[in-house]
């Protein structure tokens, strides 16, 4: 069968699973565990639960208050009350769009959530975003601008070593660039002693060198996936978006990941999927069909996700006559199925226009589905 049939089979079964967990817990079917699983650590003290709102949907802020009292509140209890109830406010546009909420890897720590608005139990997932520091400067990131070393200035390694990380079940990586961090070494070191069946997410722009230091540290964790942002497949585009990048350099420790990916099961380690992440927006939104088979190729599973902030470089800036124009290439140059597997770069779009354009699109969509 062909890898993005396969792949699309398996979401759905993904999807049809969680709903019927859902259910049989007793939770609404727009309900998301992020709330109640998860702690974002950012560089400048922001504490965030989750990363799709990204590092400005903040729930409170450690240099103000300790991770226990931002843990239970008032705003992230009413973010769970929504969610508990099935009112969604909050993530509304991102459950109407993206459909985040069913998301397979967060709902794996379905069984582990309290769902309950004050939560008593330790913190299940933590993304340890501590330090800014990036050897890109990506046009529509701001993350690379942050401070460094503020977590050891408040002392929260201590607190985290006795209290958080001997508990947590996942611990993710995602801002600035993890693998050039030192604190990135510190914590598998860390972690992997005094818990080593915690399962570990990294985000990476793969703009390095795979070092040896790197695989020997990767070796010591249970990697749960490994996600490789690609912005572009072409080389003017890719500097454009991604500054200080070289594509070409990209692409070759893609591959020696890959590599490794493939390597660690016969050396007796777990394997691992990798994501290729890619952030629709202004300067590559006809490159979504390139991207769905490079991962085909890869065997990488496409996050596509659509860049909604800052709007300057968002397709939403577009007036609606180029939001037209997008559609009908979509329809035009892309696949059925690589329609359905980029559907999060289309729906936001389809939101923009009247209903008779909308209606038109899905009457042109049926037509390639049939054809």
């Amino acid at each position: 069968m062909d890898k993005k049939n396969q792949y699309k089979i398996d979401q759905e079964l993904e999807v049809t699973q969680i709903k019927e967990k859902l259910k049989k817990m007793g939770l609404p079917e727009n309900f998301c565990p992020v709330p109640f699983t998860t702690v974002i650590a950012e560089p400048d003290g922001r504490i965030g639960s989750c990363r799709l709102k990204g590092a400005e949907f903040e729930i409170g802020n450690i240099t103000e208050k300790s991770l226990d009292e931002i843990w239970n509140d008032d705003f992230i209890r009413k973010w769970r009350k929504e969610f508990l109830t099935g009112d969604v406010k909050i993530c509304e546009r991102e459950v109407r769009h993206r459909g985040c909420n069913l998301c397979s890897e967060n709902n794996k720590l379905l069984d582990y959530i309290q769902a309950e608005e004050i939560q008593t139990e330790p913190i299940v997932k933590f993304t340890a975003n501590f330090n800014g520091f990036c050897n890109l400067e990506c046009k529509m990131c701001h993350i690379w601008q942050k401070p460094n070393g503020l977590y050891d200035e408040i002392g929260f390694w201590e607190k985290g070593e006795k209290e958080i990380f001997p508990f947590i079940k996942e611990i993710d990586f995602l801002s600035g660039e993890p693998f050039l961090q030192n604190d990135t070494f510190r914590l598998i070191n860390m972690i992997s002693g005094i818990n080593p069946e915690c399962e570990w997410l990294f985000t990476t722009n793969a703009a390095y060198n795979f070092s040896k230091k790197l695989k020997e540290h990767l070796d010591k964790i249970k990697i749960k996936h490994l996600m490789i942002s690609i912005d572009s497949l072409r080389k003017d585009i890719f500097a454009k978006i991604r500054l200080k990048g070289d594509l070409s350099q990209v692409l070759n420790t893609s591959d020696e990941i890959n590599s490794y990916r493939n390597k660690r099961e016969s050396r007796g380690l777990n394997s691992f999927p990798i994501l290729l992440g890619f952030l629709v927006q202004k300067d590559n939104w006809k490159e979504v069909g390139d991207i769905l088979d490079y991962c085909q190729k890869m065997n990488y599973r496409p996050h596509i996700q659509f860049c909604y902030e800052p709007l300057e470089y968002s397709v939403l800036d577009f007036p609606k006559e180029k939001i037209l124009e997008m559609l009908d290439w979509y329809l035009e140059n892309l696949t059925w199925e690589q329609m359905e597997m980029g559907i999060r770069s289309i729906t936001p779009l389809l939101d923009k226009v009247e209903p008779i354009d909308r209606a038109n699109f899905f009457l042109g969509a049926k037509e390639k589905k049939n054809g």
